[in-house]
């Protein structure tokens, strides 16, 4: 079958060539959805996708962390060269938009994030530094690449992409980051410019390999379908949604008094280990007046962070569940606790073969079932340990998931509806998010 699709591809590029060789450039249709890749850096356990903003003919190749906490797009622009950079002027709805802070100038050669005179300068959040910083505001042209869930197909312009340049990256993880992309719930995120641009749903979704060794992840923005091969089934028609909830107190360190967060929140409802629910402190999962408590997604920390008495709980009733399957547990591995011989546990398509842990979400039979793949990590040989890390006792969000619990899923996150779409582990369809796709 996957034959097939490839020899129908490569026939459909064939005709499109032949079309276009002899009547000039045709026409693009109107793209349904974008495509971007995901990378992980293996050593900081990041993930960053790749775009190309500036001039078509000389692009700048800008390779940027994604973060759903963060609203704008930011990169270095120490060696960025573009004839069609803009900058953004102080006081223009531009700035305005963005929420300039303030204006800014540089003494030195004119150039992307050296400006001249007047120009809006906006306060940048730099998560590995915990600060904000002021960065010269601008915009420019930016190339993407339309997909049919299954392949990707043509490139087009969006012009009057806005981004912030850096003063220093030296605090983002990995060799390849220049920058960070925003994915938070924001006009100028960089999910929502892309889609305002070019009429497209708004809506985007993640879907986050565990290795980059074999092929690449996803982000499609604009909405399914959403074909992982080889696997022939569209994954968005088996996706389950459940509520995306406003947190009423913003929750990255600086935030503008009455501001709601732009992050995503989720109602996990309960826990279960085995089927076996987790006797909990439910006010803990849900959010309070003052923001503190519920359940956020991040791409930012690797590992899912629980709040001490649920990582006591669950951590006690995992061991206990593992026990009854004559898993031998062994020294921990800093920073986890509960680790366990591999020898001792079969593993599976999905994964170890250590006991399911569920979270049971708002919705209609609505959960995340997190096999051995997303629950466990090789802590050293022979060793796997339990991947969750105790987030203490006064901890802000009870739960906070991390990018190992969220590899191999779709997540679709439609911020029409304020619903997020979830779909089972690829792993149980035999195929993954690393993979390739033909440009």
């Amino acid at each position: 079958m996957a034959s097939s699709q490839t020899f129908t591809t490569l026939f459909i590029f064939c005709l499109v060539s032949l079309s276009y060789a002899a009547s000039g450039p045709p026409k693009l249709p109107k793209p349904k959805a974008i495509h971007l890749p995901i990378r992980k850096n293996q050593t900081s356990l990041q993930y960053y996708t790749t775009f190309e903003s500036g001039n078509a003919e000389e692009p700048n190749i800008i390779d940027a962390l994604i973060d759903l906490g963060s609203r704008s797009v930011w990169f270095d622009c120490a060696s960025y060269v573009s004839s069609s950079f803009k900058r953004a002027s102080c006081g223009s709805n531009k700035c305005k938009k963005a929420k300039g802070s303030s204006c800014i100038e540089c003494n030195k050669t004119p150039r992307p994030g050296c400006p001249k005179k007047d120009t809006c300068a906006v306060l940048t959040y730099v998560p590995y530094l915990v600060y904000y910083t002021d960065q010269v505001l601008g915009e420019d042209t930016m190339r993407v690449y339309s997909t049919d869930g299954a392949y990707v197909w043509f490139s087009y312009y969006i012009k009057n992409f806005q981004f912030s340049c850096a003063l220093t990256i030296e605090s983002l993880p990995g060799d390849h980051a220049k920058g960070l992309a925003g994915f938070a719930n924001d006009d100028i995120s960089f999910p929502s410019q892309i889609s305002s641009s070019l009429k497209l749903a708004k809506k985007f979704a993640l879907c986050l390999p565990s290795s980059s060794d074999s092929g690449l992840g996803d982000i499609f923005i604009g909405g399914g379908p959403y074909y992982m091969l080889p696997s022939i089934e569209d994954q968005s028609l088996s996706l389950v949604t459940t509520p995306l909830v406003v947190n009423p107190i913003g929750t990255n360190p600086f935030f503008a008094e009455g501001e709601p967060s732009l992050e995503y929140f989720i109602n996990v409802k309960h826990i279960e280990i085995s089927g076996k629910r987790l006797a909990l402190n439910s006010s803990l999962l849900s959010i309070d007046k003052n923001g503190v408590g519920g359940t956020k997604i991040t791409t930012m920390q690797p590992y899912t962070s629980l709040e001490m008495s649920i990582y006591k709980r669950l951590l006690e009733d995992f061991v206990k569940e593992a026990s009854l399957k004559k898993i031998k547990r062994v020294k921990s591995v800093a920073p986890f606790e509960a680790c366990f011989d591999s020898k001792t546990v079969p593993n599976t398509i999905t994964g170890p073969a250590v006991p399911n842990i569920d979270l049971v979400l708002e919705g209609s039979n609505v959960r995340m079932r997190l096999y051995g793949a997303n629950s466990m990590v090789e802590a050293k040989k022979n060793v796997i340990c339990l991947a969750f890390i105790n987030g203490g006792f006064e901890s802000t969000t009870s739960i906070v998931l991390g990018g190992h619990q969220l590899e191999n899923y779709i997540l679709e996150f439609d911020l029409t509806s304020s619903k997020l779409g979830l779909s089972s582990s690829l792993l149980v369809f035999n195929t993954s998010c690393s993979h390739s796709r033909v440009y």
